[in-house]
């Protein structure tokens, strides 16, 4: 069985009930580890999707909108049925000062870079 890859584009620090890590990845090193892996999206930001998507290389669409993590007995993230113990963070960087409008998809030159979280639950 293909193991899953829990991803988004922040994380509800209100889900975080038990001792876990956080290292700062290069994008390059994200993709090496998405491949061939099933994707779990819980992408809540339509505005940052297709850069997003485009930046890594595939489809970062969740599979419904906005979906809601919740905690499985054990305090590890889920999402619906599946439970994670690792959870990928995607957030765009902007230029100094840039603030996207509520609502508008962002163009890929709007973003100078892409920060990538490496979340896992000890």
């Amino acid at each position: 069985m293909i193991e899953a890859m829990l991803i988004g584009n922040t994380f509800p620090l209100t889900l975080v009930r038990r001792r876990l890590t956080v290292d700062v990845v290069p994008l390059e090193e994200f993709r090496r580890m998405a491949a061939g892996r099933r994707i779990v999206s819980f992408w809540g930001h339509a505005n940052t999707l297709h850069a997003a998507s485009a930046a890594v290389g595939f489809d970062l669409s969740p599979a419904e909108e906005r979906p809601v993590l919740t905690l499985s007995p054990e305090a590890l993230p889920a999402l619906g049925d599946e439970v994670f113990r690792e959870c990928w963070i995607l957030s765009p960087d902007f230029r100094r000062s840039f603030r996207p409008a509520v609502g508008d998809e962002l163009k890929p030159d709007e973003i100078c870079s892409w920060q990538c979280l490496h979340l896992v639950w000890l």
